[in-house]
């Protein structure tokens, strides 16, 4: 979707209030533009009396209210709905709509919290990690789900643990993946919490700290004991991975801007920091985003 969009439909002056996003709707068009962003928070019920009234009534546009009511009766799905709406209002291109098409059908399956999740896990591979950590907390601080599997719950922890890492949290990423271990018992998640562990200790003993390294050593609720061949594992991952880090893109940009200063080139120095700090600002609001 680009450019200006015009709205076609009246502009009502009471809303339509969308449980479950906690938003209000004034338009067919915001209508459209929540279906097709947060479709992982709607469900069949979203397509209620109290909508198709809405849309017939306050934004005047009772044929699609009609041609929603029919669909509705004849027990269409999901999808059919959805994508009538947003085929009638003609935001997105069909390609943009047969891709929603498609990860709707996914979605029918799952329930509320896994379609969450889901909203969630696209946010975090997207580096999106405030906007994950949001929805994850929304899961887990949320009304417990008993046809949930414990192992979903772990997951959640072990994804925000996952975001917090991303954002150079280490001890809340190993607060998470200690919460996700016990729930999900998998060996991933265990590998990612000493991971967490190891950052946190050379963390303080750069900072000659090493009084503080040894509480947390202590603090790990007896998985060294039952975990040392994966801890030892883990230790080793890590130590390769810095090992590999001066062969990063990020790495060498950073060394070539300081080798410019080393060699007297002030001017590509410069152009090279601001280049740099311009580059770190928008990291920074994508991943905070």
């Amino acid at each position: 979707m680009s450019g200006m969009i015009l709205c076609r439909s009246e502009y009502s002056k009471r809303p339509y209030y969308i449980e479950g996003a906690g938003v209000n709707v004034y338009s067919i068009e915001e209508i459209s533009y929540f279906l097709f962003h947060d479709i992982y928070l709607v469900g069949a019920d979203f397509f209620c009396e109290e909508l198709f009234a809405f849309i017939e009534r306050d934004i005047k546009e009772p044929e699609l209210a009609k041609r929603l009511r029919f669909l509705k009766e004849q027990k269409a799905g999901l999808s059919e709905l959805v994508l009538t709406i947003l085929r009638y209002v003609d935001f997105y291109s069909e390609e943009e709509i047969a891709q929603l098409g498609s990860l709707i059908e996914r979605l029918d399956t799952q329930n509320v919290w896994e379609r969450l999740k889901a909203r969630a896990d696209n946010y975090l591979a997207n580096r999106r990690y405030n906007s994950a950590i949001s929805n994850y907390e929304d899961i887990i601080y949320g009304k417990h789900d008993s046809s949930l599997r414990e192992e979903f719950y772990g997951n959640v922890w072990h994804n925000m643990g996952v975001a917090y890492a991303g954002m150079y949290d280490f001890t809340a990423a190993s607060e998470c993946f200690r919460q996700a271990m016990e729930l999900n018992h998998n060996d991933v998640t265990i590998k990612s919490y000493y991971f967490a562990m190891q950052f946190i200790r050379m963390r303080e003993e750069n900072a000659q700290a090493e009084e503080a390294s040894d509480d947390v050593a202590e603090n790990d609720d007896g998985v060294r004991d039952e975990s040392e061949e994966l801890m030892y594992v883990a230790g080793r991952e890590l130590e390769t991975c810095l090992d590999s880090a001066v062969d990063n893109d990020g790495y060498m940009t950073v060394a070539g801007v300081l080798n410019d200063k080393a060699q007297g080139r002030v001017g590509e120095y410069y152009s090279g920091v601001e280049k740099l700090i311009r580059t770190w600002q928008d990291e920074y609001r994508r991943c905070t985003g």
